[in-house]
Parts: structure tokens; C-alpha cells; sequence
């Protein structure tokens, strides 16, 4: 077991108040470590979280999603994403562009201290930048920043100058990033301006977090939290059953009842992985044709394939952004279930019933060729949700007569497949991005194209979304991409799995929440004696 801490952050113990160790009894241990007995076991709300046994709590190392939304209560940044995911300030009390687009001033808050006592300037900025980048692609934020971002400078305490990759205002996005005082940023744990701060932690057994008494903003209700580890989502439930703990974020399928019992209160929130069917687009596959595309999306009752191959834990979505995104062009979601139209659009490109057995054929040569399909896709570990829906899409596109079957392997040879170009459609879960920007997708030679989609439109409405200056050419060229998605259809979508944060308190006052901010809003959930 991995050395129990006691984080001896400088000045913590004079700056909280008598409230906030009220209930933890200190002693001295025989090396002569102060230790607080209860400390790792109660507090206002005791959280269950997963992680893997080589799990950081380091914000710039950090990739376990409930870690990550844990350091989201300790870390602040410039800019944070709203409950649409829209840009907001946060740490910065505003900004302005340049003529060109390159260049963003920020102005800092003032009066914001860190968990250290020391103030928050903009040489913290600069330093948590360089972080990050250094850190390389195991941090969580790398993309975004690297992608956004070609430099960051302080030319004084309360100013940071930024110059951008591009002069759109998907900038702001790269400015999300968690900030640590500039002397801690190498620390094991670097202290942040957060609600609250990290008293004690054992990365085997709990974290406990307690409030932070410098934060700028209104004191949190909420005065201590413990985050317990558990060894799986079942392990976490039953743990949740019995109240040891006595709340829990997941998104795995397991939690799919639990969300309906009454001894529970229940909060969906979106998370980033977009379950999608990707076509085979060589020439000679019938998926080549987008007419055919377009029926095999008619073809399926996608709200009967969210609600019982994924147990409800996803929300449909024909494009890849999310639908209560700020950026959602809701005409996109031009398809609904309509087997009549599905077989109009398969009987217009060709196929007909030559046999008279509901299945669709054409002659082609002197051949009677069916209209046939092999749907590809394999399973996560622990659930077959996604070879239910392959089964369910079989099933539905079966029924307007296309023989369709469907092979289960494993993920590896899935990609392997398609990257072979032997397969009809596939269907896999794409993690994406927080920031909306559908290049990985459909920009040729990035790494979630997977069947090399490319068309000069597309590449021109992709880079539109990266040259909008204003908020309202930002809004435009996003929905003119997803309109151009829903006509062109590079994939077709099911729509973004969900998780879930579960309590047997009120979670009241929490919103805005999604995978990598699950707790966002906890500060101020009501709790009983407070």
C-alpha cells in the first residue's frame, strides 16, 4: 500500500477554521506526524470513486475521470465552460481580440488567492501552461491547448497575453485548462484556487477534500468531502446500498437501474463518447452511396435502440454535438424512424423484391445480387450494450429487406478492419473532445476518419468553425457543419452515451454537470445538520 499523506499545505492548518476540523481528532504518531483520526473516515458527503492502481491526483497528469472531476473542486481556470458548454470567465475577469484574431488579452480577477496563501497572478498562468504542454499528451488538457494555443505571456501580475493558432473564437476553449501557483506546478500535489483544498490523501483507500476558507467566491455549504475508492461499479453500488457511501458518479450500464429506484436521486449528464455506425465508403460497397446511407438511418427507430440496447443511458444524436450544447443546430436531426422512407430510398438507388421473399435484390450482369450488409462492432469490458444495438440495427434493417448480420470481435480487430476496408458498417464508440470541433472526425488523415471521409466542402466548413470570430459566427459555421454532416453523412449516429451521478441526498443546486466536471455545483447541495 502506497504511504498515507497528510498535506502539509503551508499555512492550512492556521487559515482553517475551527469548523472545518470539527469532528477530527488530532494526535501525533510515532514518527511524529500530526494525524486526524477521522479524517478518512466521515465527512459532509462521502464519495465513491474507480481508478486504476497507477492513478494520479496531479492536475496535469490526471486522466481518471473521477479524479479529474474531483481536482475540478480544487483547481480554477481562466476560462470555464458553462452549462451549455459555452465559454465563460472564471479566473479571468474578461478578455478582447486582436484586429488579426491572433491575439487575446486576459484580464485576471483580483484579490484571488491559492490554497497557499500566495495571490493568484498572471505568472501562475504562464507557468500552469507550460505544465501542461510539458506533460504531453498523458495530460487530459494537452490536446486542446496544443491544438488552440502557440504561446501564452504575462506582461504584468494581472495581464496574460495570448497568441492563438487561429484567429477564431474556438480559442477560448484552450483557455479551460486547470492553474496552480507557479512555485507548487512540480509539486505531487500543486495547490490550486478551488472551493476546496486536498487535506489528506491515500491514493489505495480515500482523498478527503475540505472547504476552502480563501475562496473568492461564496463559502461552499458543503464543508468536507471523502472520496473512497471502490473496486468496480458493483463494488461502488453495493457500497452506495448499504451507505458507506453516499454518493457515486459512473457511466457504466450496471448503474442503468439503480437510476430508477426510489431510495436514489438521480442526474444524467452527457459524457463525451458518441456512439456512431461508420460506413465503408470504397466504391465498390453499396454503403458508398449516401442515398443508402440515408435509408439505413430512416431504417432505425434510434429512440428504441437508446432506451433497450443502452438501457437508457444515452441520448440520441444524429450529429456529434451534443444537444444541450450552446452550439446544437437542432435541424440537423433531420432523420426519424420511417421504414416506409427507407425503402423508397433503397428502392430508388436499384433494389427491388425480384423473389417475392421481402428481401431486396437487382440483376446485375446476368447475376440476381441481394441487397446484403455485415454490421462489425465489439464489446467494453463488463456489458454486450453495444452488441445489443448492432443485433437491434440488424433487426430493424432486416426488416426493409436488407440481409444484414453481425460480426462481434474484439476492438482491435474492429479497427483493424476498417482500416483494411473489409466491412460494411462498424459500430464503435468515439471518445471526443469538450471543445466542438468535429476535425478528428471528418477531416482526412486525422485518427477518428476512420473511412477516410473527405470532400473540399466539408474541409471549408471545418475551417470555418476555426476562423468565426464572434460568438454568432461561431454559432453559424457549427451549424452549417452539422447541417453539411446530416446531408453528407460521413458516419451515422446513434447519439452520446450518458452517466449518471447517483445519491441518497438531495443533489439540488448541482447542474451543468458532464464526465469530466461530474460534481460541478457540489459546493452547494444542501446537507442535513448544515
Amino acid at each position: 500500500m502506497r504511504k498515507c499523506r497528510l498535506l502539509a499545505v503551508i499555512l492550512a492548518l492556521t487559515l482553517l477554521p475551527a469548523a472545518a476540523l470539527a469532528g477530527i481528532q488530532e494526535y501525533v504518531d510515532e514518527s511524529g506526524n500530526h494525524v486526524y483520526s477521522d479524517a478518512m473516515t466521515t465527512a459532509d458527503i462521502i464519495v465513491g470513486y474507480l481508478a486504476v492502481d497507477s492513478a494520479t491526483i496531479n492536475p496535469f497528469s490526471c486522466t481518471q475521470c473521477d479524479l479529474v472531476s474531483m481536482n475540478a473542486l480544487v483547481y480554477e481556470s481562466l476560462v470555464e465552460l458553462d452549462d451549455e458548454m459555452k465559454p465563460k470567465a472564471l479566473l479571468a475577469e474578461n478578455w478582447s481580440q486582436s484586429d488579426d484574431g491572433k491575439t487575446w488579452t486576459f484580464t485576471l480577477r483580483q484579490g484571488i488567492q491559492f490554497h497557499n496563501g500566495e495571490p493568484f497572478t498572471a505568472y501562475d498562468v504562464v507557468a500552469s501552461y507550460q505544465r501542461h504542454l510539458n506533460t504531453g499528451e498523458a495530460n487530459p488538457y494537452y490536446g486542446r491547448i496544443n491544438d488552440l494555443i502557440e504561446s501564452i505571456v504575462a506582461t504584468d501580475d494581472n495581464t496574460v497575453v495570448v497568441t492563438a493558432r487561429y484567429p477564431g473564437y474556438i480559442t477560448l476553449y484552450g483557455m479551460t485548462f486547470p492553474i496552480a501557483e507557479e512555485s507548487t506546478v512540480y509539486d505531487e500535489v500543486p495547490r490550486g484556487t478551488g472551493p476546496y483544498w486536498l487535506i489528506q490523501y491515500d491514493m489505495d483507500s480515500a482523498i478527503r477534500l475540505e472547504a476552502n476558507p480563501l475562496w473568492w467566491k461564496q463559502q461552499p455549504k458543503v464543508r468536507s468531502i471523502l472520496f473512497v475508492r471502490q473496486e468496480d461499479t458493483s463494488a461502488a453500488l453495493e457500497a452506495l446500498q448499504t451507505g458507506a457511501i453516499n454518493m457515486l458518479s459512473t457511466h457504466s450500464s450496471t448503474a442503468a437501474l439503480s437510476r430508477r429506484l426510489s431510495q436514489y436521486t438521480s442526474l444524467d449528464y452527457p459524457t463525451t463518447t458518441y456512439e456512431m455506425l461508420v460506413p465503408n465508403l470504397r466504391a465498390d460497397k453499396v454503403t458508398s452511396d449516401v442515398n443508402i446511407r440515408r435509408a439505413v438511418m430512416y431504417a432505425m427507430d434510434t429512440a428504441a435502440i437508446v432506451s433497450n440496447a443502452y438501457l437508457g443511458m444515452a441520448q440520441r444524436g444524429e450529429v456529434p454535438v451534443e444537444s444541450t450544447s450552446w452550439v446544437y443546430e437542432s435541424q440537423s436531426a433531420m432523420y426519424y424512424y420511417s421504414p416506409e422512407r427507407a425503402l423508397g430510398l433503397l428502392m430508388g438507388a436499384g433494389w427491388q423484391d425480384l423473389t417475392g421473399d421481402g428481401m431486396l435484390n437487382r440483376m446485375e450482369d446476368i447475376m440476381l445480387v441481394d441487397l446484403s450488409m455485415t454490421i462489425l462492432t465489439y464489446n467494453e469490458p463488463g456489458n454486450t450494450v453495444r452488441e445489443t444495438a448492432a443485433n437491434m440495427i440488424a433487426k430493424y434493417l432486416n426488416a426493409v429487406g436488407v440481409k444484414t448480420q453481425v460480426e462481434v470481435l474484439t476492438k482491435s480487430k474492429v479497427l483493424s478492419r476498417i482500416e483494411e476496408r473489409d466491412y460494411d458498417l462498424a459500430l464503435i464508440g468515439a471518445t471526443l473532445s469538450e471543445v466542438p470541433s468535429l476535425v478528428d472526425l471528418f477531416y482526412l488523415g486525422r485518427k477518428l476518419n476512420l473511412n477516410n471521409y473527405s470532400t473540399e466542402d466539408m474541409e471549408n466548413a471545418l475551417m470555418a468553425t476555426y476562423t468565426a470570430r464572434s460568438e454568432t459566427e461561431f454559432v453559424k459555421a457549427m451549424s452549417d457543419l452539422q447541417l453539411l454532416a446530416a446531408e453528407r453523412l460521413p458516419v451515422l449516429g446513434i447519439g452520446f452515451r450518458t452517466g449518471t451521478l447517483l445519491s441518497t441526498n438531495s443533489l439540488g443546486g448541482m447542474s451543468g454537470n458532464r464526465l469530466y466536471d461530474a460534481f460541478n455545483g457540489m459546493e452547494f447541495v444542501s446537507v442535513a445538520g448544515h
